[in-house]
């Protein structure tokens, strides 16, 4: 089995806990505090999520929830912890 994955597929950011479930493949449709892609819906494909990225980025990228502390990152760090396939 695959070492679950914790981090968000659109912007990197680290959950904590798997969005797709400790498979990799149940989505929890969790709302990413970061880029605030829904966990199973528009994240559902590497052309969906590359999609949302992109929209995401050209917003400048804002950190999207108030409520939840920033991780510290800039987005070009967070970016590197997308996980592989989803570049």
């Amino acid at each position: 089995m695959a070492e679950p994955i914790t981090t968000c597929r659109v912007c990197g950011y680290d959950w904590g806990e798997p969005p797709w479930g400790v498979g990799n493949d149940a989505a929890t449709f969790w709302i990413c505090p970061c880029c605030e892609v829904e966990a199973g819906y528009e994240d559902n494909s590497p052309a969906s999520t590359r999609a949302y990225r992109a929209e995401w980025l050209a917003k400048g990228a804002p950190w999207s929830d108030p409520d939840e502390a920033h991780d510290g990152l800039s987005t070009e760090e967070r970016l590197t912890h997308v996980p592989p396939g989803f570049e």
